[in-house]
């Protein structure tokens, strides 16, 4: 017999189902899974007994809004200082700076006073306007910077005012007096510059009656509002509506909420055909007819289109019924359907899950997963291009030739100024104050200071033998150690411009081999046993040391894929809580470097495009560095090290980063990039090749971009401060020092592959 209930009452009933556990799904994932997840204990049910008075969730909701407010508005004010146009608009900036941190440090004391857990980045909102701050330039950008900031700041007064008018906690009545003063000040200081558009402000909020009106009215007073952790107020979903509730679930649930809801919906759906099929497909007696009062039910051949009402019962004989196996098709249907759907579209969302986990690519990273038979085919169509293998090699025989040339003379070039614009300068001011009193007692070594790779570090040959500054050898400071989450310098590039190659190609070579290690440095000091006096990584190249020359570049064995004998070096990280098996050796504890050296977790070697433009080939042999392995006797001018954490890739430090537990330490290294299209080195070996403009990403006009090196080292932290990079024993392992060393040896066909995918948009 048919079951009583209709199909379309079923699938009715499925799909309510459904959506009920979707948005249960979402109700407990938004609320745990969004990217506020640091604020999690602001929305604890129940108040905390504290020696200052209960502790509301609202209240510690306070703590963890003025905190995130800090934590975009001071590296935002930072960069107006460096990018408005209008002076007005940078003295507020760094008003902004320097007040949200000291607002900050006051949060931060009354946290720790509490207990309370603070976030440690901004919220997705915040960040969102960081980089719509960031992606403008000239007026617009000091217009959309104030109006964003302006639009902050109003958002966050009245849940202080509202904190501060019930809260019953001592320390958070007098933090959010304080706070309120601070939000107060900013308002008048952003309102000065004139660039507030008031007209595309938020309505204010309608005032609801007082609670003598409704007592006159007969009814009863209403009671205050209470602030909840999420910025709901008690009670508001009587006039939100239960579906403000759904869609802010939904609009603040994670990735993994969302597969979870979408298994959810699929299971109940696949359910729900599963029970059509059973009800009905099952057989019933022979005899059955229609009941009293009730048309016989039709069942025709199946149709391709839908067919037209079947005539009322008495219009002729009853059809015969469909047989069971025709009926019983469509459930089985219906639920392989929704499986094929679910396997289809996961890893659709898992690759989205991935993207925005990753905080790398926002911040400017390019994706790290190369693809190596798209490259192989692009390097197999250059390699049918060509005229003669003979011909190729003429070529690099002259190159050879050249090369030799530029290692035994160099040249100046056109003296580009390769230190791009002030941005980057200014993230190390600190650095600069903190070294120019170091600079004072190191007079007597200005012989040492000769400007070369590393900020200097082709040691002066008549002292070679001695290894300089040995006696000066110590560990780091433990004001070289932040913990990232203190870290407020934003990570950032320019924005590509729609001629702007966006593609990226990753030089597969594995990881550093052990045995390739010395203490050399080819570029700077040629011939020079322990020229670094420190050790370092390779990767590439086998043939690296004080004695290669440029033919051995082009004939050494390599650890890279498709022949490319390119060579990639950086001084190694120690654990210096261990014994090193260099203790008593050159390069290693002789001068000051001790500690077992560690293994990177992961090696990125990855060249990318240039935002304003294509980029040309690099020429083979092209020798490129980065950053000052003396930038503590030689100030911060060349400084390039770029320290953070995995999950923390929008902040960068010249400080050594302690990372959360289960983040890996990130060394990031970028390379210049605008060559003056003719020197394949120079006599400082910066002169050559310049950084593009850190505001534009353009390259001087007299220059050609080539693809731009980006060294990205992972490391397993060790606890605590107990580690330190390999340097010079007079720097004291200062985290500022970093530095990275390239010369090109790709073969010219992989070399054209690369600018291809880079100039195409393709990912490499």
């Amino acid at each position: 017999m048919r079951s009583p209930v209709s199909r379309t009452a079923r699938w009715a009933g499925a799909l309510a189902l459904a959506v009920i556990v979707a948005i249960a799904v979402f109700g407990s994932g938004g609320a745990s899974g969004a990217a506020e997840a640091p604020a999690a204990p602001a929305a604890a049910a129940q108040e905390t007994q504290t020696e200052f008075g209960p502790l509301t969730p609202s209240d510690v909701d306070l703590l963890v809004k003025v905190r995130q407010a800090g934590l975009w508005e001071i590296p935002t004010g930072q960069q107006m200082q460096q990018r408005a146009i209008n002076e007005v608009v940078r003295e507020v900036g760094r008003r902004l700076a320097e007040e949200h941190t000291e607002l900050d440090a006051i949060v931060r004391d009354n946290a720790d006073q509490l207990g309370v857990t603070l976030p440690s980045q901004p919220s997705t909102d915040q960040q969102g306007w960081m980089q719509q701050i960031s992606a403008q330039s000239g007026p617009d950008y000091d217009r959309t910077a104030v109006n964003l900031l302006r639009l902050a700041h109003g958002k966050v007064l009245p849940v202080i005012a509202q904190v501060r008018s019930g809260t019953r906690n001592e320390l958070i009545r007098e933090f959010a007096t304080t706070a309120s003063t601070f939000v107060t000040r900013h308002h008048e200081y952003l309102e000065s510059t004139g660039l507030v558009d008031f007209a595309a402000l938020p309505e204010p909020a309608t005032p609801a009656a007082p609670p003598a009106a409704a007592q006159a009215a007969g009814g009863a007073a209403t009671p205050p509002p209470v602030l909840a952790a999420n910025n709901a107020t008690a009670g508001s979903s009587a006039s939100n509506g239960p579906l403000d509730g759904v869609i802010s679930a939904i609009r603040d649930a994670d990735m993994s909420s969302y597969v979870a809801a979408l298994v959810a919906f699929a299971a109940v759906i696949g359910g729900g055909a599963m029970v059509d099929m059973l009800t009905r497909g099952r057989p019933g007696p022979a005899t059955a007819g229609p009941r009293s009062g009730q048309p016989a039910t039709r069942h025709g051949p199946a149709q391709p289109f839908p067919t037209p009402p079947s005539p009322p019962a008495g219009y002729g004989a009853a059809p015969q019924r469909r047989a069971p196996t025709r009926r019983r098709g469509r459930g089985p249907a219906a639920f392989g359907v929704a499986i094929l759907a679910l396997l289809l579209t996961s890893p659709v969302l898992q690759g989205t899950a991935d993207s925005s986990r990753e905080t790398a690519i926002a911040a400017g990273f390019g994706k790290l997963d190369p693809a190596p038979e798209q490259v192989l085919a692009l390097v197999a169509s250059r390699e049918d291009d060509q005229d003669s293998d003979d011909e190729s090699r003429d070529e690099d025989e002259d190159r050879d030739n050249s090369a030799n040339g530029d290692n035994n003379g160099g040249n100046n070039g056109g003296n580009t100024d390769n230190e791009g614009s002030s941005d980057s300068r200014a993230r190390s001011a600190e650095l600069t104050a903190a070294l120019a009193s170091q600079n004072q007692d190191d007079d007597a070594d200005e012989e040492n200071q000769d400007g070369g790779q590393d900020g200097g570090q082709d040691v002066d040959q008549d002292v070679a033998e001695d290894f300089p500054g040995r006696e000066d050898a110590a560990l780091p400071a433990l004001n070289d150690f932040t913990d990232i989450a203190d870290v407020n310098t934003v990570f950032s590039q320019p924005a590509a411009s729609s001629q702007g190659s966006t593609g990226s190609f990753v030089s597969q070579c594995g990881p550093p081999e052990p045995s390739l290690r010395n203490s050399d440095n080819w570029i700077v000091a040629p011939g020079t046993v322990n020229g670094a006096q420190h050790v370092h990584d390779y990767i590439g190249n086998v043939s690296t040391d004080a004695n290669t020359d440029a033919g051995d570049l082009l004939r050494s064995e390599t650890t890279c894929a498709f022949e490319d004998r390119s060579t990639f070096f950086w001084p190694v990280l120690r654990d210096t809580s261990q014994v090193g098996p260099d203790e008593g050796e050159d390069g290693g504890g002789l001068d000051g470097n001790v500690g077992e050296i560690l293994e990177p977790s992961q090696v990125v070697m990855q060249f990318l495009g240039n935002p304003t433009g294509p980029v040309s080939p690099m020429p083979q042999l092209l020798r490129v560095i980065t950053g000052d392995a003396k930038a503590v006797t030689n100030g911060a001018d060349n400084v390039r090290a770029q320290w953070t954490c995995r999950g923390f890739e929008d902040r960068a430090t010249t400080q050594y980063p302690l990372c959360p537990e289960g983040s890996r330490l990130l060394r990031v290294l970028d390379f210049p990039s605008c060559w003056d299209g003719e020197n394949l080195d120079s006599e400082d070996h910066r002169s050559h090749i310049a950084f593009p403009d850190e505001e534009t990403g353009a390259c001087p006009d007299d220059s050609v971009a080539v693809p731009q090196l980006r060294m990205i080292l992972a490391y397993d932290q060790p606890g605590g401060r107990n580690f330190a990079l390999d340097g010079f024993p007079d720097q004291q392992h200062h985290p500022a020092t970093d530095h990275g060393d390239f010369v090109n040896a790709m073969p010219e066909q992989v070399m054209a592959a690369a600018v291809e995918c880079i100039n195409e948009g393709l990912q490499c």
